[in-house]
Formats: C-alpha cells, structure tokens, sequence
C-alpha cells in the first residue's frame, strides 16, 4: 500500500475513534460519573504521566528497532486503554484508563510521523501532514455522527466501537504496513541513543528555541482541553440552545470546530511552502489562538464568547501540520523517532506543570482566570517563534 495513503488512512481511522470515544466521554464523565472541574484536568495529568514516563523510551524503540511495531503496539494498547474506562464510572478507573491509553499513544507519537517522514524522504512532507490533517477532521465531522448516533442508545457505545477499532488497526497494519526503509542496526543502548537526540537539540541552532516553544504549548493547553465543553456548556447556558440534551451540544460544538479545522488547512495547504513561510504561519496562528481566547473570557455576550472559543479551536487546528514538519525536515533519520518523542515528552512536560497551575487557579479563581493565563502563555510561545524566524534568516 502507498505510503502515504497508509499514513492518510492511518490519521483518518485516529481521528474518528478518538472523537467517537472522547465525544461520548465527555457526557459520560459530566453526566454519569459526575466528574468536577479539578477532576477533569486530573485526568489530563494522568495522560502526561504517561507521556513523561514512556514518550522517549518508546520514541527510542521506533528508532532502535521498528516504526511499524511501535505502531501496531500503539493501536493496541490504546484501545485497551478506552475498554478500561468504560468498565467504571469510579474515578480512579477513569483515572487509569488515561494512564494506559496514554502510554499507547506514546508508541504511535513520533513513530508514525518519523515513518511516512522517511518512506518519502520528506519530497512534499508539509503536503503530506496538511492532506492527513485534513482528512482526519472529516473523519472527526464522522466521529461525530457515530458518537450521536450510538449514544443516543447508549452513551458507552460508541466508546466500545472505538476501543475495538483501534485492536482491529493493530491486526490491519500488522500485513499492510511496510518499511522500506531500513534503519541501521545499532548496537548502542537506549540510554546512548537518548543521548544522540538531545546532542542533536543542543547543537541545533533552531531545536535549541524549539524546546521553549514545545514547552509553552504543553503549558498552555491543559486547562482548556479539559474544560472547554464545560466552558461551552456554561455559555449555551444562556442561550436557546440550553434546552438540549449536553451530548447534542457538545457533538455540534465538535461538528463546527472540524469543519472549521478543515477551512484552516485549506487555508494553509493554498498558502504555506517549506521553508520561512512555515514559521510566520505558525507565528499568525499563535496570535489569533490567543486574541480568541481573550474574547471567549472577556466578553458578556454568550453569542460573541461562543465565537471567540471557535476562532480560537479555527486556528489551532492549523498548528499540527507546521509543528510536525518543521522537526521531520531538521531531524535526521537515525534519530528521528526519538528526538520527536522527545518534544513530545517536553510538551508533555508543560502540561503536567499546566495540570498543577490550572487546578489551583480552577479552585481558587475560576475559568476566566484560566483562560487569561492560556492566552498570555500563547503569546509567549508567539515570541519563541519570532525568534526562531530571526534565526532562519541567518542560516539559509
């Protein structure tokens, strides 16, 4: 199978299981297991556990040995990871369920993007991540639907279907998955391979600021991920849509913000080219990310918040691509895997710190506070990318 088709399947099966599962979720968490805000960001905390603990030791086994294995693995073990969930409303279930699906989700991170990386020795890379964006947020509008259309009859269903998607990708991937190219054998220990990837960052006049960018970006996105249905919720509240069932309000409010991702990677695959244009995008996005969240926290009218937060969700949708393909074309491919998992864990890192700084200021402040420091921490991450622009012109 084309490598890029089998990438493009790949990110389009991801995105409509996991938004059947966490569409579904979110209800099931608020309404059935009666889940509270600081809960709710807990759970985030228990996926970057996971992230911190197994992104690059999992990260060095795609390298070391075997993207496609890393793959299947990862498939597997996250839909172990959602039947867990599913088997209890109890807290710490739910709790452990994150921890599980997150480890698997650190075997594909890295793994997959270094895979398509180099079976097309990154000839139209940032096309290729912006096409499988792309056709992940219509398989997200699919999700949707499935996760509306199952939950009406039971709010566990679509996350059952979800879970036993992603073992049959695992199954799937083992036969249709190839590597064509081979990765030099290494005898060297994980440890030692570790060590390469962050030699590679420190060296790196660009990876060196990129370690800032990744972290504010896991800094900034804990506390909005975790309650921003809750948010949503609280502003139809006062509109007439608060008549309707919560999990009719949170498939629409999923529905627009794909259909908006879609416009946004159009937008962006018209206008990027490799190179600088990349990282003004990524500056752009980052500025309209923060404006948003600004609108969504300071304005009354529940009209023009509901606005803010979807100009926000917009223009987030467009950062994936460019995030991606600016470490694929800087890495190279020995250590590709690992140092990518390495942002991952870095982000990961941020968000744990998020996890902390937004559950207090959700126990003590309220939403609108979380939503000021969101934003200014956006606004930070914009500055790194000034940076690293400035530093693009100096070495091409």
């Amino acid at each position: 199978m084309n490598p890029r088709h089998l990438f493009i399947l790949q990110r389009g099966m991801i995105s409509f299981a996991m938004t059947m599962m966490m569409t579904s979720a979110i209800v099931y968490r608020i309404d059935d297991a009666k889940l509270v805000p600081y809960q709710l960001i807990l759970l985030g905390t228990a996926l970057e556990i996971a992230v911190i603990f197994f992104e690059v030791p999992t990260g060095i086994v795609a390298d070391k040995y075997s993207r496609k294995l890393s793959v299947v693995l990862g498939f597997f073990i996250i839909g172990l990871g959602f039947l867990i969930e599913v088997s209890s409303l109890k807290f710490i279930w739910i709790f452990i369920a994150q921890i599980v699906w997150g480890f698997g989700y650190t075997f594909i991170s890295g793994a997959l993007d270094a895979w398509i990386s180099d079976e097309t020795q990154n000839e139209h890379i940032e096309m290729t991540y912006i096409k499988g964006n792309s056709v992940s947020k219509w398989m997200t509008i699919l999700g949707i639907f499935g996760a509306l259309g199952f939950g009406i009859i039971d709010i566990r269903m679509p996350m059952i279907i979800s879970a036993f998607i992603y073992i049959l990708m695992s199954i799937f991937l083992i036969f249709v998955m190839k590597e064509h190219v081979i990765l030099e054998k290494s005898t060297h220990s994980m440890i030692h391979q570790f060590k390469l990837g962050i030699k590679h960052i420190i060296k790196h006049p660009l990876l060196r600021i990129f370690v800032i960018t990744a972290f504010l970006l896991g800094l900034f996105s804990e506390g909005i991920d975790r309650l921003e249905e809750l948010m949503i919720l609280d502003q139809t509240a006062k509109t007439f849509l608060s008549d309707l069932p919560t999990i009719y309000i949170v498939s629409m409010m999923h529905m627009v913000v794909a259909i908006l991702g879609v416009i946004m990677l159009f937008i962006i695959k018209k206008n990027v080219d490799a190179g600088l244009k990349t990282y003004h995008w990524f500056f752009i996005l980052l500025i309209f990310m923060s404006l948003g969240l600004f609108i969504f926290a300071y304005v009354d009218q529940a009209w023009i918040a509901i606005f803010g937060f979807l100009f926000f969700r917009m223009t987030r949708q467009g950062l994936d691509p460019l995030y991606t393909s600016i470490q694929a074309r800087e890495i190279p491919s020995n250590i590709k895997a690992t140092v990518m998992s390495t942002f991952g864990q870095i982000d990961g890192i941020g968000q744990i710190a998020s996890g902390i700084i937004m559950t207090t200021l959700a126990l003590f402040l309220g939403t609108k506070s979380i939503l000021t420091v969101t934003a200014l921490i956006l606004l930070g991450a914009a500055y790194t990318i000034l940076l690293l622009i400035k530093k693009h012109k100096v070495i091409i």
